[in-house]
């Protein structure tokens, strides 16, 4: 059964003879009553100050809820931008070793072709050394040749050429 402060303050008792001091127990109910209605209050007070606490927890959590999601979506994020910076970092290197296989395959095509012009140039040379050997030898040749001497020791006055001598050396 629920007590009231006032309930307690308003009861009535039946009067019996030899009974209890009427004024003593009116006292002893009324401070009943007073301690009744202060422990109402200091519950009410307290089951407010739940209440408060109640919403702070609930205010608390929600706020950790939301940096816990937050937390989540950095961690995810940090996540995405180290894949996709390694991802860069994976197309620059790439595109550096391209870079470096073109260079490289340039250098060695120009080393070929200067290799190939060297050796063309080599050829070159052989046979004009060849031909200019060829050129020398038949001069030298010429200044061998025993036809020198004879037109050297050859006197025009005492011997006329005749046609027939032009003749046969043009044929030669």
């Amino acid at each position: 059964m629920n007590y009231s402060p006032s309930d307690i303050e308003m009861k009535q008792f039946n009067i019996v003879h030899k009974g209890l001091n009427e004024n003593e127990v009116r006292d002893y109910l009324r401070e009943l009553s007073d301690e009744l209605e202060r422990q109402r209050e200091e519950k009410a007070m307290l089951q407010r100050m739940i209440d408060d606490k109640d919403e702070n927890i609930s205010r608390f959590r929600a706020v950790e809820n939301t940096i816990g999601e937050a937390l989540v979506v950095a961690q995810r994020a940090g996540d995405e931008i180290k894949a996709a910076a390694g991802m860069q970092a994976d197309v620059i290197i790439k595109d550096a070793q391209n870079h470096a296989d073109q260079i490289v395959n340039d250098a060695m095509q120009k080393a070929r072709e200067i290799s190939f012009q060297t050796e063309d140039m080599k050829r070159q040379s052989k046979i004009f050394r060849a031909r200019f050997r060829m050129l020398v030898e038949a001069q030298l040749d010429l200044l061998k040749n025993e036809d020198w001497d004879y037109l050297l020791n050859y006197d025009l006055e005492t011997k006329p050429i005749e046609q027939s001598q032009l003749n046969d050396v043009e044929s030669e």
